[in-house]
């Protein structure tokens, strides 16, 4: 405890409501208790106007949902609003710190300041993360980014001894000052204290005045103890409830009756008086998941990472399809005429951001909650997809005449900032059994008869994966009806080239022999084979791809030697099951907990596709595992239930990473199933990647067996896994899955959580959609990589580049396919880069417009690394204007610029935001 502690002489008491839109009701549930509580709060304000405050929660997404419902109060509403009665702001919903992706937060913020300001008030100035499930290392910086300097927190602290007050710093070094609440009572340590004991008694608090006085002393007691000052804050308020009307004449009995001044108050009016006070503070540091030695509340319920883990699949894939797709692509358009298409944006931002509370996102309510989630999370996907098709059309119905000449276009995009230059997997799209589609297959010729070459002319080899045929299609020409186009789909492995933040088109064209017989006639053109014959098998079970070479091991495992150091990684890709009979919440393994492993059980192999580019192997695993839990939740049940996994391996030429794809079909319940990847590595510790951050942490956790809660088992991630000895590393990349387990044995394993099956999280849930009982498919990648200065960064660029892969657009042979209304010349490049960076640790998180203004553009730089770091932005157009922004996108300075590019500094693990403005776009007629 702080030396300079104080007796309380002051309570701020802080009114306000905790408002989970959703959870063990359904949002409209909770709306209609919203609509009844505000109605009662505005009439009161109005007739009472020594109730001077309330609070909603931090969140602004809480207006919305009640004036659709009573728009005709909105003038009321506003008025208290702007005249600081009634705070809102700084979040549009409040989020879960771990479960989504740096941007979306920053995005969170912009929309909930911006939403206030359209109320006629000023966002509360506080970072109000009241009720999430532990913090992540950068929020300091994010915080401080929007000009919020300080946190109002509870879980992920050790409880029972923590001062009210600390400083968090984050990690870039940004401090904020962190209001620490009740570890029992958090953000409702007053309503509990003083008001809740009466709520069953008459609505006349004057009755039991003695006792309500006596509650009070003893709270003041107990904030005693952990206040740093003579000033301290009582939280007035709890999940869902509504305002106390005897609130005025409370604190006016209490200051009367204690000698401390009791005042309805902001938590801003609290934070000014406090700042006056502070002296020396406890530092914490990075990200704060402590156990909670004490105090259901306090604990962090850490396997809401695993929880309904398609969830958080469809979360990141449209946070990568918004992020590093139709945003990117946006700009790129944006700077060769198109419109940029800020209103579709924000739709699909909105949607998905309503999905982010942590009841939602955490996947630990009731099943309707969740069948509402899939639905927002469609409307971002949808207008995320129709986004970037309208983009990649744009650009390729506008590549330069002069160079495509009619011909079949394939164009490869790359909205990563490293460029593309090995194989690729794609789809092209040929006329159903036309001479340049399946003449050479069906005369079981083993060939194809079109040939791909890029802008320069040169040939393109390419590798035939997979052929489907007759697939039928519908396309709308503009101003013309709905066609249907029946093709056959073409999977190839090829070598591209393409630059960052770009794009590289090819063209495709029949290949034709001339033929002439013995007699003195010519016949006609035949079609020639185009084959590309080779294998990276070298033997029974093995293959090399000049990177890496892996072997199958009759149980499944895979067995990855890294070409550099010749060093071999075994055991890779083992399966584990064992029992889970705990909630949306917490994993908890039966007392009897038999666990099931793959290992050393007989898989069967297959080879899918193998060729010089591209091997694809099918590992099909089959467990025997028990149907669930018995009865009595102590151990699995006596029934038993086959569980076949299927992974798909896919090894590229060139590239060092494993692509594997598992597929299982979950009829088990009562179960938590993953993968492990043991290094073997002499390390203490392996890296993590959270929001903005790459993590370091111990691979053996303190012992903490005299906590009241069960010691931590998982930990959060958001797609890099790593470990390294100083010499050799092993990273594993995923998307959508977040819980990691380790093992501090001799394997020093890295583990994926890919699904828990629980039973109902929620008492008032009829519903069964916790066990997950669905067919399911996961993503990750393995990369073994040699140990070099700076590597950390390396894996950032890696993990860029799978997340975000490639997309293509074709365009047919013959007139310009045009699906949309702009027009401008087509003269495009056949390669061209729009954005790129040089210097290492440098990475581009965002490129998007200005939340306002008309041409101004954003680029978001994170620094990877621990150390200074610099380099310089290079844009493919020329730049009128730079100037260094806060995130809350104010000007912080003017930058200087070349015209192609901007030099960029940023300390260590500092993110950096830069606006632009360019001279006047090229034209495109509508």
């Amino acid at each position: 405890m702080s030396d300079n502690k104080k007796k309380i002489n002051k309570m701020y008491v802080l009114s306000h409501t905790h408002w989970d839109r959703e959870w063990y009701q359904d949002f409209q549930g909770f709306r209609l208790r919203l609509v009844h509580m505000m109605d009662e709060l505005i009439g009161h304000m109005e007739s009472d106007e020594a109730y001077r405050y309330f609070m909603l929660d931090g969140q602004t997404i809480i207006l919305e949902d009640y004036i659709r419902i009573r728009p005709e109060r909105r003038d009321r509403l506003a008025k208290l609003i702007a005249g600081g009665r009634i705070q809102i702001g700084p979040w549009y919903v409040m989020p879960d710190e771990f479960l989504v992706s740096g941007e979306s937060l920053i995005r969170n913020l912009l929309m909930g300041i911006r939403d206030s300001r359209k109320w006629g008030a000023e966002p509360v100035r506080s970072g109000y993360v009241t009720d999430i499930f532990g913090h992540n290392s950068q929020m300091p910086q994010l915080l401080q980014g929007f000009g919020i300097d300080h946190a109002v927190m509870f879980r992920g602290f050790h409880g029972d001894e923590d001062p009210s007050e600390l400083w968090w710093e984050g990690a870039d070094g940004s401090r904020v000052l962190g209001l620490k609440l009740d570890e029992d009572r958090a953000y409702s340590d007053f309503y509990f204290a003083v008001r809740w004991p009466f709520f069953e008694r008459d609505d006349d608090y004057a009755g039991h005045a003695e006792e309500l006085v006596e509650r009070a002393k003893q709270f003041l007691s107990y904030k005693n103890e952990r206040a740093t000052t003579d000033i301290a804050i009582g939280m007035d308020g709890v999940d869902h409830v509504e305002i106390e009307p005897q609130l005025t004449w409370l604190l006016r009995t209490l200051t009367e009756e204690t000698g401390v001044e009791f005042v309805h108050a902001t938590i801003e009016q609290y934070t000014a008086d406090l700042r006056s006070k502070i002296k020396d503070l406890r530092v914490h540091k990075g990200e704060q998941r402590a156990l909670g030695f004490s105090g259901i509340n306090n604990w962090v319920p850490e396997n809401v990472l695993s929880s309904r883990v398609h969830l958080k699949q469809h979360n990141q894939h449209a946070e990568n399809l918004l992020e590093k797709w139709a945003e990117p692509l946006g700009v790129m358009t944006a700077a060769m005429g198109k419109p940029y298409p800020a209103g579709f944006l924000t739709e699909a931002w909105t949607h998905l951001l309503q999905n982010h509370p942590h009841d939602s996102i955490c996947g630990c309510s009731i099943d309707q909650v969740h069948r509402d989630m899939i639905y927002r999370f469609d409307q971002a996907r949808l207008i995320g997809d129709g986004l970037v098709k309208e983009s990649v059309h744009y650009i390729v119905d506008h590549l330069d005449e002069g160079r495509v000449d009619g011909k079949q276009v394939l164009a490869v995009f790359n909205m990563s900032q490293t460029k593309i230059d090995g194989i690729v997997e794609v789809e092209l799209s040929l006329p159903a059994g036309s001479d340049a589609s399946l003449r050479m297959a069906s005369h079981n010729l083993q060939g194809t008869s079109f040939r791909i070459y890029d802008g320069e002319r040169r040939e393109i080899a390419y590798q035939v994966l997979s052929v489907q045929r007759e697939h039928t299609e519908m396309y709308r020409p503009y101003r013309e009806l709905p066609r249907g186009r029946v093709s056959d789909i073409y999977r190839l492995a090829l070598h591209a080239k393409v630059p960052s933040f770009g794009y590289t088109a090819y063209t495709v064209e029949p290949f034709e022999l001339d033929w002439h017989g013995p007699l003195e006639f010519s016949a006609p053109k035949l079609i020639a084979p185009v084959r590309l014959p080779g294998t990276q098998k070298i033997r029974a079970r093995t293959w090399n791809n000049g990177r890496i070479q892996l072997e199958v091991q009759p149980d499944g495992t895979l067995d990855i030697t890294e070409a550099q150091t010749g060093h071999t990684f075994r055991g890779l890709l083992r399966f584990e099951d064992e029992g889970d009979v705990g909630d949306g919440w917490t994993h908890m393994a039966p007392i009897g907990n038999e666990r099931f492993t793959s290992a050393g059980s007989s898989a069967q192999l297959s080879v899918v596709y193998d060729g010089p580019y591209a091997t694809c192997m099918r590992i099909q695993s089959s467990l025997r595992l028990p149907a669930g839990a018995d009865f009595s939740g102590a151990k699995r049940s006596d029934a038993w239930t086959d569980f076949s996994v299927t992974t798909f391996v896919t090894l590229l030429q060139g590239d060092a990473k494993v692509y594997c794809r598992t597929v299982v079909d979950n009829a088990v319940r009562d179960h938590r199933f993953g993968v492990w990847f043991p290094t073997g590595l002499d390390t203490d510790s392996y890296a993590a990647s959270t929001p903005f951050d790459l993590v370091k942490r111990p691979f053996a956790e303190p012992d903490r067996s005299d906590y009241l809660r069960k010691p931590y088992e998982a930990f959060p991630h958001n797609g890099i896994l790593a470990a390294s000895d100083g010499k050799v590393g092993l990273a594993i990349y995923s998307k959508g899955l977040y819980e990691a387990c380790l093992r501090a044995d001799e394997d020093r394993a890295l583990g994926l959580t890919l699904f828990r099956s629980t039973a109902k999280e929620v008492g008032t849930d009829p519903g069964d959609g916790g066990q997950q009982l669905r067919t399911m498919t996961f993503e990750f990648a393995i990369e073994p990589f040699p140990v070099e200065e700076q590597f950390e960064s390396r894996l950032w660029l890696a993990h860029q580049r799978y997340a975000a892969g490639i997309r293509t657009a074709e365009r047919p042979a013959g007139r310009v396919w045009r699906e949309l209304p702009y027009r401008r010349e087509a003269n495009l490049p056949l390669s061209a880069s729009f954005l790129g960076i040089e210097g290492e640790g440098l990475l581009i998180s965002a490129v998007k417009a200005a939340e306002e203004g008309d041409n101004r553009w954003i680029v978001r730089i994170f620094n990877t690394t621990d150390r200074e770091a610099s380099g310089r932005l290079t844009c493919g157009r020329e730049i009128a204007e730079a100037q260094l922004l806060n995130l809350n996108e104010e000007v912080q300075e003017q930058l200087e610029s070349d015209g192609g590019g901007i030099a960029v500094k940023a300390g260590p693990r500092q993110i950096v935001t830069i606006g632009l403005v360019w001279g006047e776009p090229e034209s495109a007629e509508a």
